[in-house]
C-alpha cells in the first residue's frame, strides 16, 4: 500500500503547483507555506509541544469526570484517554466539550484522541456537547452528540494529495484516524445560529518523511442535540524523502496545500452559503444547505 501511494505522491510532486523540491532536511521548514504544514512540521520535526486545542487544561468548575459523566453514554466501557473543553464565546457560562474513550490513549504522556486503524481492537470512541457552568450549580449538558461517526469525502476536495485510508476504499467517504482540535470560528450560518468546528484529520509515516491530512467538522445545537452538518477536506501536507547526496543531505518533495472556509452573504434554504477555497490559487467551492440532509451539501 506504501509503495502504491507513494508513487502516486510522486505523479502529483511532478506535476503540481503546490510541490517543489529541497536538497536537506534543514530547508524544509523554510519550504512549508501554509499554517496547517507549519503546525505539522513543527511538532514532528522541531519537537515542539502541541498547542492545548482542545482544552485538556480544565478551567476551574469543571472536572474530567464530570464530563464524561454527562457525555459517554453508559454503554461505552472503554477507558477514558481525554477530556477537554473550551469556553464557547458568545454564550455565557457554556463550554464546548469533549471526551474520547478508546484509541491509542497517550502519547510521551500527552493524552490524545486517535487511532492507529479503524479496525483496532480498542475503537476510539468520541463524544462532543456543550456544558452549562454556573456559579453554584452542577454543570449540565445543554446539547450531547452522542458518539461522532462522521465520514469525509476527499473526492474533488481540491487538494493535490488524500490520505491512503481515501485512496484505499476508492473514493467512498472515510473514518478520521484523530482528532486535532475545536476550530471556534464564528461560524454564523444563520440568524442565532452558530456553528462549532472539530478540526480531525490523518498522519502517516514514510521512509524518511511524512504526512499531514486534516478536514473540519462543523456541529450545530438542535434542541438537545449537538449533530453534524458539514464534513470537508482542509489540508494536504507530504515529505517524501528523494536522493541523497554526497555531503550527507538529501532531497526533500514537499507538497502544502490547504483551503480556509468561510461564509458568504448569500443564503439558501434559510443558511448562508459556505465558501471553502485555496489559500493560495484560485480553487473554490461553494457549499450549500440542503433541507432534506439537514445540513450542508458540497456542490
Amino acid at each position: 500500500m506504501l509503495a502504491r501511494s507513494v508513487g502516486v505522491l510522486l505523479i502529483l510532486l511532478g506535476s503540481s503547483a503546490w510541490a517543489d523540491t529541497v536538497h536537506s532536511l534543514d530547508a524544509v521548514g523554510g519550504q512549508v507555506k501554509t499554517p496547517e504544514g507549519r503546525a505539522f512540521v513543527a511538532e514532528q520535526m522541531a519537537g515542539k509541544p502541541a498547542p492545548d486545542r482542545l482544552g485538556v487544561q480544565l478551567s476551574p468548575g469543571l472536572s474530567a469526570t464530570g464530563i464524561a459523566g454527562l457525555l459517554v453514554p453508559s454503554g461505552d466501557h472503554a477507558a477514558v484517554t481525554l477530556t477537554g473543553a473550551k469556553p464557547w464565546s458568545g454564550h455565557p457560562d457554556q463550554y464546548v466539550a469533549i471526551v474520547c474513550t478508546g484509541g491509542v490513549g497517550t502519547l510521551d504522556k500527552e493524552p490524545r484522541c486517535a487511532r492507529d486503524d479503524p479496525d483496532e481492537a480498542v475503537p476510539l470512541h468520541v463524544y462532543l456537547g456543550i456544558i452549562e457552568a454556573k456559579a453554584g450549580s452542577a454543570p449540565r449538558a445543554v446539547a450531547a452528540s452522542g458518539p461522532v461517526t462522521v465520514k469525509i469525502d476527499w473526492r474533488e476536495s481540491g487538494l493535490p494529495r488524500m490520505p491512503m485510508i481515501a485512496e484505499d476504499a476508492n473514493g467512498a467517504p472515510v473514518p478520521f484516524a484523530r482528532v486535532q482540535g475545536f476550530d471556534l470560528a464564528a461560524y454564523t450560518i444563520a440568524a442565532g445560529q452558530t456553528a462549532i468546528g472539530l478540526r480531525v484529520g490523518w498522519q502517516e509515516s514514510y521512509s524518511g518523511g511524512g504526512a499531514d491530512f486534516t478536514a473540519l467538522l462543523l456541529f450545530l445545537v438542535d434542541g438537545d442535540r449537538l449533530k453534524p452538518i458539514l464534513a470537508v477536506p482542509m489540508s494536504a501536507y507530504a515529505d517524501l524523502a528523494g536522493d541523497w547526496h554526497k555531503d550527507g543531505t538529501r532531497d526533500h518533495e514537499i507538497i502544502d496545500a490547504a483551503h480556509i472556509l468561510t461564509v458568504s452573504s448569500t443564503a439558501t434554504n434559510g443558511h448562508f452559503d459556505l465558501v471553502a477555497k485555496a489559500r493560495a490559487g484560485a480553487w473554490k467551492r461553494v457549499i450549500k444547505w440542503d433541507s432534506a440532509a439537514g445540513g450542508y451539501k458540497p456542490g
